[in-house]
């Protein structure tokens, strides 16, 4: 008989049942975005913006609108919905788009030159998509902001809102649906403040290939890309995507009646920026910088092989990514569940990930028609590889890989409680003379020691941590993990194969079997080059027996074009088959 089976039996005796490792959910439609480039249908060729405007009126699903190469089509273009049962695209094009890099290869601004453009020339949407409108390509367009409107309460001239934006549709038969920008340049530029670049409320929304850069704004938070009021499906990859407020954001709006929960999104290949110039400026007040990647609402949701790069303490404090279910801001049924996070590189961030369980500003008197405050389950946070903002210097904050937090429910007036969380075979890498703060802290949530329920089913393994875990109450080792993640009981196979450095003048701490706390540094392969995969302590007493920390080769592959074979998704293996089968073909893999 097994030893597994031994303690599963031992168990089940005792009338106690195995903790059982969770699985997150892969989406389960991934939006088809292969080129298919119209034929057969009428080609209009636009040369100034009143022919554009009368293209987009008259042509017809199947037909293409070609844009003259550096010609700038001025104005607030209306994407209209038109009849289209056999779902057919109309592409608007540059009439250089072969001069382009070739589709699953990034665009950037020195391409602007082989593009047309359009330019808003006031607090309006360069681009707007009708109520119903639907199957729209823009492929190697510029779009960019020439207003010079300024309100009291910014400091730079202002646009708007988005530059690209979805009309109020008014019923869900008319939400907008299969709208795609690959390889166009969207921007601010560093005089003008714009809160957003796309707002992404349809369905089978893509972006690929894009750079979008310069969205930042003083007093209100910014996004390159954001969703709250729509059901999905979304694809964003290999984009470049700089912003200050958040970079990429589902939920956050849409009032406690909104009817979404933004469902099956792919985030893949992107590269998110903050340029560090942007620290004075957050610092001061001329812009809100937060997270690079937030969930209010979200579900089903890959976000795998993407980097991030520049967090720091500002508007919020410092973590690159936020999953903290918001139903106040994202509506009744918000929830932030089936979340994989993998092979993703965080770099030069202040902390990693921010979480909440239960929405503690549902039934407030700011938000006190919420009825519900949300919940979070089923997560995967493996192979990411966090390299830490020096805390030191100004923007700096407490380092940290995860803060778990449950949160309090007004409504039934109780904490909170996270639940079935992965966090697995993740690197740590403290700034140079500047030891990590913490890797897990646990927030109590109101709790007085002895601490109970906290968290349920969270599982720590195999990671490389430049701090040992702890939380509210200072609570330290075996002792102090077993009251914050003890349920369900035991907590031992559930902390298990991690590396941890302890700095001169902390102590060590006495922890689980399988685990070692160490105060000599760690030593990875080559970290000049990136490598940060562990060579000392070489610790293979792990849940897997692989090597603690990431997989660098698997971590690597992540980071490779859309084109590259599929990346392991450590956790998935029963979904593994359809993710590969699904963006194994067709452009935008």
């Amino acid at each position: 008989m097994s030893k597994a089976l031994s303690i599963a039996l031992i168990l089940l005796f005792n009338g106690l049942a195995a903790a059982q490792m969770p699985v997150a959910e892969l989406p389960r439609i991934y939006v088809d975005t292969t080129w298919r480039l119209p034929v057969g249908g009428t080609t209009w060729a636009a040369h100034t913006s009143a022919q554009l405007s009368s293209a987009l009126k008259a042509s017809a699903p199947g037909d293409r609108i070609v844009l003259d190469a550096g010609t700038v089509y001025t104005g607030n273009f209306i994407l209209p919905a038109k009849s289209n049962p056999s779902k057919q695209w109309i592409y608007i094009m540059s009439s250089k788009l072969s001069s382009l890099p070739q589709p699953g290869h990034r665009v950037a601004p020195s391409d602007a030159v082989n593009m047309p453009k359009i330019v808003t020339p006031n607090a309006s949407q360069a681009l707007l998509f009708s109520a119903g409108a639907n199957h729209w390509r823009f492929s190697g367009i510029e779009v960019y902001s020439a207003s010079t409107y300024r309100p009291s309460s910014t400091y730079l001239n202002y646009y708007g809102y988005s530059m690209i934006d979805t009309a109020a549709p008014g019923s869900p038969q008319l939400l907008q649906d299969s709208i795609t920008f690959d390889r166009c340049y969207i921007h601010g530029d560093a005089t003008h403040d714009v809160q957003r670049a796309v707002g992404g409320n349809a369905s089978n929304y893509a972006l690929l290939d894009n750079y979008i850069s310069e969205i930042h704004m003083a007093g209100t938070d910014s996004q390159a890309f954001a969703a709250w009021s729509s059901p999905g499906p979304f694809k964003l990859v290999n984009n470049y995507l700089a912003a200050a407020g958040e970079n990429v954001m589902f939920g956050g709006a849409g009032g406690y009646n909104n009817p979404y929960v933004p469902s099956d999104i792919e985030l893949r290949n992107n590269y998110l920026f903050k340029p560090l110039s942007w620290v004075p400026l957050s610092l001061n007040g001329q812009m809100v910088v937060k997270s690079s990647f937030e969930l209010k609402s979200g579900q089903r949701v890959l976000f795998d092989g993407n980097t991030i790069e520049n967090e720091w303490k500002a508007g919020q404090n410092g973590y690159a990514v936020t999953l903290t279910v918001r139903s106040s801001q994202s509506g009744d049924i918000a929830v932030v569940n089936d979340v994989t996070i993998t092979n993703n590189i965080l770099k030069n961030v202040t902390a990693g990930f921010n979480t909440l369980a239960a929405d503690d500003q549902c039934a407030t008197s700011t938000y006190y028609l919420c009825k519900k405050a949300g919940s979070q389950d089923r997560w995967n946070i493996s192979n990411n590889l966090v390299t830490f903002y020096d805390p030191r210097i100004a923007g700096g904050g407490n380092n940290a890989l995860i803060m778990l937090n449950g949160g309090w429910d007004n409504l039934g007036n109780k904490a909170g409680v996270m639940r079935d969380v992965i966090v697995r075979h993740n690197t740590t890498v403290a700034a140079a003379s500047a030891p990590c703060w913490d890797s897990a802290f646990f927030s109590a949530g109101g709790q007085t020691p002895p601490l109970k329920n906290l968290t349920s089913n969270i599982w720590i393994l195999d990671n490389v941590l430049c701090g040992q875990p702890f939380g509210d109450w200072g609570l330290q080792g075996t002792a102090g993990i077993t009251q914050y993640m003890g349920d369900p009981g035991p907590v031992d196979p559930r902390f298990k194969g991690n590396v941890m450095y302890v700095p001169v003048g902390t102590k060590v701490q006495a922890w689980p079997a399988h685990n070692y706390a160490t105060t000599l540094p760690f030593s990875f392969v080559d970290p000049s080059h990136g490598n940060y995969q562990l060579t000392s302590p070489f610790w293979t007493d792990t849940s897997d027996s692989k090597l603690a920390g990431i997989d660098n080769a698997t971590l690597q592959r992540g980071q490779g074009t859309p084109s590259s074979a599929p990346v392991v998704i450590p956790g998935n293996s029963s979904n593994q088959a359809i993710y590969t089968a699904v963006t194994g073909t067709g452009y935008g893999k």
